[in-house]
């Protein structure tokens, strides 16, 4: 994440954009995308949720990565399914901003949230943990923090339509 944001950064920079416009306008695309990838995590088996005895479990036959034939939760549909609410909604907020870099921040607020959440139900925990929380949870938190100062931050900023 950090080197592809750098990247985005310096070819931003090398350009002549607007770092800021540029992620307001590309970030409804990595929602619909981390959508698409979570349906590969399921076809793949990988990323799982926790055993269930749920209405609407998944029953890996022949996976190379969730335990086979036991009831899981789907939480890679759950995560698709947020992701692509999550484009939606991005590109709501993008033609009614009012500042740039509304967008970004909202995608790092909303992103960090569904998947602090989600991964109470994830059940692959060979990913690690820093004390009770899961590392992705414990990254969570300093994402929800950096979309929320970027919020904050842009929102106070002047803009040309201000003065």
């Amino acid at each position: 994440v950090g080197g592809g944001a750098l990247s985005i950064y310096l070819y931003c920079r090398k350009k002549g954009w607007n770092v800021i416009e540029m992620l307001d306008m590309t970030v409804p695309c990595l929602a619909i995308a981390q959508g698409f990838g979570r349906i590969g995590c399921f076809l793949a088996g990988c990323c799982y949720g926790r055993e269930t005895d749920s209405i609407i479990p998944v029953t890996f036959q022949n996976s190379d990565f969730a335990p086979n034939h036991v009831a899981l939760i789907p939480t890679q549909i759950y995560s698709s399914i947020l992701d692509f609410l999550h484009f939606g909604i991005l590109l709501y907020i993008a033609r009614h901003k009012k500042k740039d870099g509304q967008v970004a921040a909202c995608y790092l607020i909303f992103y960090s949230i569904g998947r602090f959440v989600l991964e109470f139900f994830r059940g692959d925990l060979i990913r690690g943990s820093v004390g009770m929380l899961s590392t992705s949870q414990f990254i969570s938190l300093f994402i929800l923090v950096a979309g929320i100062l970027i919020l904050v931050i842009r929102s106070k900023k002047k803009t040309a339509t201000d003065l």
